[in-house]
């Protein structure tokens, strides 16, 4: 061992042994003054990447958007989305009266968000639920529930969803999409009235267990976000009751289980052989592209291979600022494909898993100058549109691998969206399940970087 690199072990052990009890935040702040020491700068760091079909499921269960749809991208192959739900009774003890007759039975689901190429049309299948939802059965984006094979109700439409702004703010409003079910099951419903199956929620649900929400194979056009926890979405029966008078009772989506189902056929893309949770497909083999698929499970890798070569090469160093700036491949950007607009990077192991501490949570890089010991302050990564990357503040967690605090076994980014609960003053990470995709550029001319910034002492 030479004489630097012993000087250089020197200075970590006694520093971390004088800030043992302190987070790496603190790190330097009282070497800041660049009269004293210097500042230099490199964006040489070697940071290696590849794309990670992740291995843990995701969770969708009663998320804030459902999806349905099925759309192609020319990169990543085809998405579909299908969502099955329970209905709600709307009630106890339900009748329609005597003589009642059936005019139609609609079911209405408000959307507000929508995915691809929306010039055509969306088809859309309403099947009925053969199998029934367990409150013991946790559901991801992976599960299914059984569903008659022949639809109850069709609708080939053009999604459409507007934003309106006011005093600066833009909102999307709501749209409504209408599909009359069959006939048939109109009746079954009315025969019913005053029956036992309607007079509650458990007895109904043994008569009609849910839906299956979903577009046939070969219909690629988009996809939509359902808002299922709005009143707008239903299941409306329309009925003329004996006396003539034209009555509607409206069973109610959203109060019950529901949840996503997210599949897709990667066939002739550059990533068609990874099919194994927590493989890896190094960016060497795909044209220097990683991609980030939300709700899909791809995740990019990113490595830093060389971090220890760093303090080595530098000798004993002090990082005032280091700065990750993660490259959208301009070609792949547009408006029917918008990336996802924030992102997270996970701590992960050799397997490619994300990491999660005692309680269950995420390990993914924090706020810079939060404890990166923790996992309530994880760092949101928006998406700059007019310089066409993703940037983060990583100087908390670069010093943190320099004193040996983290293991250096690469991160993965994933979309994911990132909310501040105000009274805990913390922030916390939930699935994205809306299909955005990001491809990542890691090549020559467009490199992902490490703008480095540090003093060395003297």
């Amino acid at each position: 061992m030479n004489s630097a690199v012993r000087r250089l072990f020197l200075f970590f052990f006694s520093f971390a042994a004088l800030t043992a009890c302190e987070d790496p935040t603190d790190i330097g702040l009282e070497l800041q003054d660049e009269n004293l020491i210097g500042t230099e700068f490199t964006d040489t760091v070697t940071i290696q990447t590849g794309t990670v079909l992740q291995s843990d499921s995701i969770v969708s269960y009663r998320a804030a958007t459902a999806l349905v749809g099925r759309y192609a991208d020319p990169v990543l192959g085809v998405t579909s989305a299908a969502t099955f739900a329970e209905i709600g009774l709307g009630g106890t003890n339900v009748t329609f009266g005597n003589n009642a007759k059936a005019d139609s039975l609609v079911l209405n689901l408000d959307y507000s968000f929508k995915y691809a190429d929306t010039l055509q049309d969306l088809q859309v299948q309403v099947h009925r639920l053969t199998g029934a939802f367990d409150e013991k059965t946790s559901y991801f984006t992976s599960s299914e529930i059984a569903f008659e094979p022949a639809p109850l109700g069709t609708k080939a439409f053009k999604p459409r969803v507007e934003v309106v702004t006011v005093d600066g703010t833009s909102t999307k409003k709501t749209k409504i999409l209408s599909i009359k079910l069959s006939p048939e099951l109109a009746n079954q419903f009315v025969a019913q009235s005053g029956q036992p199956t309607f007079t509650n929620q458990t007895s109904f649900l043994n008569f009609f267990r849910g839906v299956a929400i979903m577009s046939p194979d070969g219909a690629n056009a988009s996809v939509l976000g359902l808002n299922l926890n709005s009143n707008s979405s239903n299941l409306t029966l329309h009925y003329t009751a004996g006396d003539g008078t034209k009555k509607t009772h409206v069973f109610v989506i959203g109060s019950g289980g529901y949840f996503s189902r997210i599949t897709t056929d990667r066939s002739g893309t550059a990533i068609a052989n990874l099919q194994t949770k927590g493989s890896f497909v190094p960016s060497t083999e795909t044209g220097g592209d990683t991609y980030v698929q939300a709700g899909a499970q791809l995740l990019t890798k990113l490595n830093l291979p060389h971090l220890e070569q760093l303090k080595t090469l530098q000798g004993n160093l002090i990082i005032n600022r280091a700065e990750l700036l993660i490259p959208v491949k301009a070609s792949s950007t547009g408006n029917n494909l918008p990336v996802p607009p924030q992102l997270v990077l996970y701590e992960t192991n050799g397997s490619n898993r994300i990491l999660t501490d005692a309680t269950g949570t995420p390990r993914a890089v924090q706020i810079d100058g939060a404890p990166v010991a923790l996992t309530d302050n994880p760092a949101a990564i928006a998406y700059n549109k007019t310089k066409g990357y993703y940037n983060i503040n990583i100087t908390s967690y670069l010093q943190a691998l320099l004193l040996g605090q983290k293991q250096n076994d690469g991160l993965l980014l994933g979309a994911a969206i990132v909310t501040a609960d105000q009274q805990s003053r913390t922030r916390l990470i939930s699935a994205q399940l809306n299909p955005y995709r990001a491809i990542i550029t890691n090549t020559e001319a467009q490199p992902v970087k490490l703008l480095l910034y540090y003093s060395k002492l003297q």
